[in-house]
């Protein structure tokens, strides 16, 4: 599964560092985070996580579930959490975050790295000044 939106104007990749709660308590891959919101493992296998929206955005599992499978399809399902109530769910499921985006027509620069780091504020004239 890619991650989408309605027009994909960008495009990009993600990749994260699961927190020091959950990958002590749980383990550092996928499962921990099944463990940590008790998803059934008997029927599902945590395959992915999926996080949409913005200032209301909502978080959902990929998983294969297991009763639903045949020798010829994994049955995948997209299981939504109820984070409603958990503010800094982010904050808690992981330590880091990176999201890198992209023009979805830009075929060169996807591709290559960045060769220096530098600061906004070194290359912008605030508003105060003159």
């Amino acid at each position: 599964m890619e991650a989408d939106a309605q027009y994909n104007d960008f495009v990009g990749t993600a990749a994260a560092d699961i927190s020091d709660f959950l990958g002590s308590k749980y383990g550092d891959d996928l499962d921990s985070f099944g463990k940590y919101f008790k998803i059934d493992e008997t029927r599902f296998k945590v395959i992915g996580i999926s996080i949409y929206g913005t200032d209301s955005f909502y978080i959902s599992f990929l998983c294969v579930d297991k009763i639903k499978s045949t020798v010829d399809k994994e049955h995948i399902v997209s299981m939504s959490i109820d984070i409603e109530n958990k503010k800094d769910i982010l904050d808690f499921l992981f330590k880091r975050l990176h999201i890198v985006l992209h023009s979805r027509f830009d075929d060169k620069y996807p591709a290559l790295d960045y060769d220096e780091e530098v600061s906004y504020s070194d290359f912008h004239e605030t508003e105060n000044e003159e």
